[in-house]
């Protein structure tokens, strides 16, 4: 038989990466399971992340306890299920300290940069603030003047910027100051 006849050999293909997959699903389904069971079981918690890490490792357990006797490695896997919730907290604790100090730092920049520009407001607290005492020289000209005989409503917008703890808002917020004696504030998708 002449063999350049027949197709090249085709090598191997690499197995399913399971332990690779177990080891990420491990983790995620204790923490869903660990939500589930403590919605359920446990919903008047004094400490709620505490608690939910518990039931956490508890689900965790069982899980790895699964893994474990599908890979016939179950004390391995077990031990895994129960550490898998706290790694995982551990690691989220661990990036949210890393990336708030940069947040923080670019706020500063959008605040100092908003002042360079010569704005009165460049918080959103000193906003919030003005438009309580309805401050008008602090806020400025208005965005909108709606008078209707002698009644008169003065509109403000405020774009940003914000800090990492204030929350952000799509549009911006609006202090709508009516008659001088009235002041109010909502976020709204488009000034």
């Amino acid at each position: 038989m002449d063999e350049s006849l027949l197709p090249p050999p085709v090598e191997p293909a690499r197995p399913f990466p399971w332990r690779l997959i177990l080891a990420l699903f491990v983790p995620a389904a204790a923490l869903a399971g660990g939500t589930g069971l403590q919605r359920w079981l446990d919903p008047a918690a004094s400490d709620p992340v505490l608690r939910w890490l518990a039931w956490s490792t508890a689900f965790g357990l069982a899980v790895g306890a699964l893994v474990g006797l599908a890979l016939r490695r179950r004390l391995v896997w077990a031990a895994y299920g129960v550490a898998a919730p706290w790694i995982a907290a551990g690691a989220v604790a661990a990036v949210t300290g890393v990336v708030r100090p940069v947040g923080e730092l670019l706020a500063d920049h959008r605040e100092a940069a908003c002042r360079a520009e010569g704005r009165s407001i460049c918080s959103l607290s000193e906003f919030d603030a003005a438009c309580a005492r309805r401050d008008v020289a602090r806020l400025g000209p208005p965005h909108q003047s709606i008078c209707a005989g002698a009644s008169c409503t003065q509109r403000w917008v405020y774009r940003g910027p914000f800090r990492p703890e204030e929350p952000g808002f799509k549009g911006g917020l609006l202090c709508s100051i009516v008659d001088g004696s009235r002041s109010s504030m909502i976020a709204v998708a488009d000034p």
